[in-house]
């Protein structure tokens, strides 16, 4: 990538970019129009080369040629390129408006590319019902995503267990786990569907062309011309779907954290493993050190628990913060809250400088079920695509 491209893309994402927040309808509402309007779709160039940003601004405008106002809709965006490949992606659009930015990789085919825009008029939304449901007048609901921002909020439960969901805004895809209120441990039977993944048809659509690389003449005069888009293109998204399950597996969360995130070099075979994010009591030690201080045999913190040496059965312990060798005054500073497993390694350990012992911490990652707390059903939810993202033709949608 260029420094060009680089500043362009910080400048986007900085000005446009959808942070995660919890967003309140406050009056706002999801109608159908009276009469059918338009979508002008206004693109900052046609003709682009790799490294470059597409910026897309999309209106909304009534028949009266006036731009919609205090209304909530999504944006479905489909982009194909002359080999035929395609993907999709989406925005909210509110009051009337949605706009990003799409960052061009040189990855990318050169060539001429269609960018066709479908209004939803439906924004997130999760309808769910509770089987077999016994007098839940209300339920808990969380919600995680990627960047490890939550959210959580206590959603009212109709008679027959039917509930909905339509205040929260988020990027990408995230997790929703649902449990019950006033402490109840009774596991839940829960089947939830996302509307904006179900099947639908536009309200209204619109096209527009540009081009990455060098167009030719005959080509470059055909980019400012409207391009026909039908509705039949975003009305194949199938039935309702069902949110996905993450279901539990006969592993604890420490070892399925060991499987997915720690590399060969660290998995020896002779270390021992402690589960932090299993232990409740962890949140009360002030640092790691105190921490380990007798439950890893022979372990010795010379200097207090502020960072002075270790050793293992005598011989001096390395340190790693997922997998980088740090000293041990900055273990010292890591929250135990940002702990998620800890593995201790005897002498020789080969990762470390002279085959000395070593101690190895690992922080959660955000997004992964071992954030939320047990006894919650858990599914998978897709949120919007990130305002500024990067175009990218192998995925079906961004």
């Amino acid at each position: 990538m260029a420094a060009g491209a680089n500043i362009v893309l910080k400048v986007n994402m900085k000005n446009i970019c959808l942070c995660f927040f919890t967003f309140l309808l406050m009056g706002f509402t999801v109608e159908a129009q009276q009469a059918k309007g338009q979508l002008d779709i206004q693109l900052n160039k046609n003709i682009l080369q790799p490294g470059d940003s597409l910026l897309v601004t999309v209106n909304y405008k009534d028949g009266s040629s006036q731009k919609v106002g205090q209304s909530l809709a999504t944006l479905q965006l489909i982009i194909e390129n002359e080999e035929g490949l395609r993907t999709r992606l989406r925005w909210p659009m509110i009051n009337g408006q949605a706009s990003g930015a799409l960052y061009l990789p040189d990855s990318l085919p050169r060539g001429k590319y269609t960018l066709l825009a479908g209004l939803q008029q439906r924004f997130f939304e999760v309808i769910g019902k509770i089987q077999n449901a016994k007098n839940n007048e209300s339920i808990q609901a969380m919600l995680l995503t990627k960047t490890s921002d939550w959210a959580e909020q206590e959603v009212p439960v109709a008679q027959d267990g039917s509930f909905a969901i339509r205040n929260w805004l988020f990027e990408d895809n995230a997790l929703m786990a649902f449990s019950r209120t006033n402490n109840n441990k009774e596991p839940l039977n829960i089947r939830i569907s996302t509307q904006l993944d179900s099947s639908y048809e536009p309200v209204v659509v619109a096209g527009k062309a540009f081009y990455i690389g060098n167009p030719p003449a005959a080509v470059r005069s055909t980019l400012n011309r409207p391009v026909e888009a039908s509705q039949a293109v975003f009305a194949d998204r199938g039935t309702l779907l069902p949110g996905v399950v993450v279901k539990g597996t006969a592993t604890s969360p420490a070892q399925q954290f060991n499987e997915k995130y720690v590399s060969s070099l660290f998995k020896s075979g002779d270390e021992r493993v402690l589960s932090v994010m299993d232990d409740p009591s962890a949140m009360a030690y002030s640092n790691i050190f105190s921490y380990l201080q007798g439950r890893v045999a022979g372990l010795q913190i010379q200097g207090g628990f502020n960072g002075g040496m270790a050793r293992w059965r005598g011989s001096p312990v390395a340190f790693f913060v997922d997998e980088v060798r740090v000293s041990a005054q900055e273990v010292a500073t890591i929250p135990m809250t940002d702990v998620a497993i800890v593995k201790a390694y005897p002498s020789p350990f080969i990762g470390a400088p002279g085959g000395r012992a070593a101690i190895a911490i690992y922080t959660r990652r955000g997004g992964g079920p071992d954030y939320l707390p047990a006894n919650k059903q858990v599914f998978k939810v897709r949120g919007y695509t990130p305002a500024a993202t990067v175009l990218d033709m192998k995925k079906l949608s961004l």
